[in-house]
């Protein structure tokens, strides 16, 4: 927008019409001011460089015009006088009732306000013509920024009663530019290519259809260019220089040619590394928490990883303020450093307060219990880390930020603050979904994770399916006591349907209850023990084959099969668990391991016991990609004089029941292979199960490229698979574990988690029943 010439020309004519009346010096008596709507008197004076008594000729007259336009308040100013009266006269500026911004996608409408009030232009100031053209270059700044160099901007300004306007800004974004190539010159140590692989843009490949890597913005040159010094930096180049970048763009503005100038300098070794200041940490300590090498390059990563282990340790002891400031002295003749860490602790300093904000439905005292750091004991940073981790594990909490601020006055006291963001943890859910081994799934449950805010869990579910058919309740209070004992109990009724997951033809009735007992043994160890009564009632179908009608219990021979009866079994259910993992959901960091067993004890119809491992460990590698590894045992045997017989299979076998055995395959094991379906068969081709199941594997999980937003509650990975079930534990060897390799998909949907996976089975032999695409949709227990 230009500004109307006969804007700029009106305050002159004003005052050259008015140059008659001020020409003689006369004193002022009054101040009238007329044409004001919106500004009062009170500001106009404030500006005016005149009082009542002062004396005022023409040449003044320009002095008060001046004033008042610099105000920015008005658009035509002009000065008279009545008598001894000094007259002003104004036109007010309209003021701006509402900005409303239209078309913006890229960035959000906040930020662009930000921008604009920083100009000046915002709801209830006046408007500016000259601000409008700010606006626009104010606009195109922050979208040139992120690349969008084909921004349009159209403004429009509706007037209003009441000397009011609004304003429209219509943006037309665009497409980003995109990178057509980078170059790096000066480099001679490193290969171009090398170079181009540390840089967070570069120009992609058709193929990569999703990344989003060649699209400019300052910020990502920024990291770019850091990670390119980084390199250097790390590989002893401590005078890297990146002397000038020039990035130009083509003249439809739609790609950018960059161009990198490097100087790499010379290429330091580490000479010696001391310890300077106040030494509150003895050598023997320092020297552990020493990752810089003598005799090696010169690794910038290394110093600070140093710096920092340092400063942490210290705040363990409660130097919640340690700087330590690593200070490199260069030897240009025989290009070496030698680095002094200079270590200044401040005060030791103690909690004075630990704050939660964000709980609004949780009460307190569930996140204050899981505090380490006690208020009014010294600071510590390990116990500090360790109550985050805590948090962010506890089903209420989606993200925890924690903040120590020092207390005003009291150099040797901080209080800690958390900011919770909490999500809900309860869920009403009445849905149908659908597994490919399951087929149909209806579901009702109400289950809360945070019953009333207090931290203990209370749900009911139903389900039904072609398999099964359930209704469970389960009640858990993680702090029993105040020590953390846990207590939980349960009741259920299940039918199962092995046919329907292509299993051997029976039904298997089961109903009893169970409670448990959970206690801490450190902060990452919990054992729990339980108990549990239940009753299968067993139920063959008319096409069962002889292996199963001809199965015996607490029998030698084979007997008339198992229809109709029903097996009490109590069983005494003791657990370890071992969990280092940073949160429950999506972990990026620690270990989870699960040793169990359970032992139907002497009293029930069935003797026998089962023996499970359970673990999984996760290793970042760089932001939001981990590299997972688990693995999945069971064995399981009778004794005493449970011994279960079976005719038509190839001889007698003396174990499990069927309905008690192992099974594997599936989404939940061997992706590849249909679900409970690897193991032996009987005649017709049907698993068996057995008394060994093994499965395990390896995931590179990472976020899907196009919805990295959603990383919380999408991911994929790349996996490989390995497992099997055998009859017994002879019978394993590792040729015939079978093995497959794929890609999968986790999303925590409102509907409960859904997995996709994709699968190429590696070594599968006749009989097997692979499955290249497999999902499951609304498994919500």
């Amino acid at each position: 927008m230009t500004l109307n010439p006969r804007i700029l020309l009106a305050p002159l004519m004003g005052a050259f019409l008015l140059i008659p009346a001020l020409a003689q010096a006369f004193v002022i008596s009054d101040i009238k001011v007329e044409g004001l709507r919106t500004v009062t008197p009170g500001t106009v004076f404030t500006y005016i460089p005149y009082h009542v008594g002062d004396d005022f000729t023409d040449a003044d007259s320009t002095r008060v015009i001046d004033a008042l336009y610099k105000t920015g308040f008005f658009s035509d100013v002009s000065v008279g006088r009545l008598d001894n009266v000094l007259v002003i006269r104004v036109k007010e500026r309209p003021t701006i009732t509402s900005i409303e911004v239209k078309g913006n996608k890229k960035v959000e409408t906040e930020k662009l306000q930000k921008a604009l009030k920083a100009i000046g232009l915002a709801q209830g100031h006046v408007l500016d013509p000259q601000a409008l053209d700010k606006m626009k270059t104010e606009l195109q700044r922050v979208y040139y920024g992120m690349g969008q160099y084909g921004v349009q901007i159209e403004t429009s300004v509706n007037q209003l009663e009441d000397n009011r306007v609004s304003v429209l800004i219509d943006i037309y974004e665009g497409k980003p530019a995109s990178i057509k190539k980078i170059r790096i010159i000066g480099n001679h140590d490193f290969s171009e290519s090398e170079l181009l692989d540390q840089l967070e843009l570069h120009p992609v490949p058709w193929w990569e259809f999703w990344s989003n890597a060649d699209q400019y913005s300052k910020e990502k040159m920024s990291a770019s260019l850091e990670s390119l010094r980084s390199f250097y930096l790390n590989r002893g180049y401590l005078k890297v220089g990146l002397d000038s970048t020039q990035v130009s763009i083509t003249p439809d503005r739609k790609q950018i040619d960059i161009v990198i100038n490097v100087s790499e300098g010379p290429r330091y070794k580490v000479s010696g590394v001391t310890f300077s200041g106040n030494l509150l940490l003895d050598q023997a300590t320092l020297k552990k928490l020493d990752e810089v090498q003598v005799g090696q390059y010169f690794n910038r990563k290394l110093v600070i990883d140093t710096s920092d282990a340092i400063a942490k340790r210290l705040g363990d002891d409660g130097y919640a303020l340690a700087r330590v400031q690593p200070s490199p002295t260069i030897d240009e003749k025989d290009k070496t450093v030698a680095i002094d860490f200079n270590i200044q602790p401040g005060d030791r300093v103690t909690v004075r307060h630990i704050e939660f904000k964000g709980n609004f439905n949780t009460n307190e005292e569930v996140y204050r219990r899981e505090m380490r750091q006690m208020e009014g004991s010294w600071y510590a940073a390990n116990k500090l880390d360790r109550s985050k981790e805590r948090l962010q594990r506890l089903p209420s909490v989606q993200s925890v930020d924690q903040k120590m601020k020092p207390v005003p006055g009291v150099p040797d006291q901080v209080d800690i603050d958390y900011d919770i963001t909490e999500q809900l943890s309860g869920s009403f859910t009445a849905g149908v979904g659908y597994s490919q081994s399951e087929g149909v799934l209806f579901n009702l449950g109400l289950n809360q994770a945070n019953f009333l805010g207090s931290g203990k869990s209370v749900g009911i579910n139903l389900e039904r399916s072609s398999y099964q058919t359930s209704v469970q309740f389960n009640y858990n209070n993680p702090y029993f006591t105040v020590d953390g004992v846990s207590q939980g109990f349960g009741l259920f009724y299940t039918r199962q349907d092995a046919a329907a997951l292509s299993l051997s033809q029976y039904l298997v009735d089961s109903y009893g209850g169970n409670i448990n007992f959970g206690v801490p043994l450190s902060e990452q160890t919990f054992a729990s023990i339980g108990f549990q009564l239940q009753q299968q009632k067993i139920k063959e179908t008319g096409t069962s084959p002889s292996w199963i009608t001809g199965v015996s219990v607490n029998g030698d021979q084979p007997g008339p099969g198992f229809d109709g009866k029903s097996f009490y079994t109590f069983s005494v259910i003791p657990a370890l668990t071992y969990d280092t993992r940073n949160k429950s959901i999506f972990p990026t960091s620690g270990v989870y391991q699960k040793l169990s067993a359970t032992v139907a004890v002497p009293g029930s119809q069935l003797l026998y016991y089962k023996g499970d491992y359970n673990g999984r460990v996760y290793i970042p590698l760089w932001k939001n990609t981990t590299l997972s590894g688990h693995a999945q045992v069971g064995l399981a045997q009778a004794y005493g004089s449970t011994k279960t017989t079976y005719t038509g299979v190839s001889q007698y076998y003396s174990g499990l029941p069927p309905f008690l055995n192992y099974y594997t395959g599936g989404i939940q094991s061997v992706r590849g292979y249909q679900d409970y379906s690897l193991g032996p068969v009987d005649s017709a081709g049907n698993p068996m199960g057995g008394t060994l199941m093994t499965a395990g594997g390896i995931e590179l999980i990472t976020p899907i490229p196009f919805l990295t937003s959603q990383v919380n509650s999408v991911r994929m990975s790349l996996f490989w698979d390995v497992g099997n079930t055998y009859r017994t534990y002879h019978d394993f060897s590792v040729p015939s574990l079978r093995q497959s390799v794929g890609v999968g998909f986790n999303w925590i949907s409102p509907v409960g988690p859904l997995i996709f996976s994709i699968a190429k089975p590696l070594n599968s032999k006749p009989g097997d029943r692979t499955q290249i695409f497999q999902f499951s949709v609304g498994a919500n227990f």
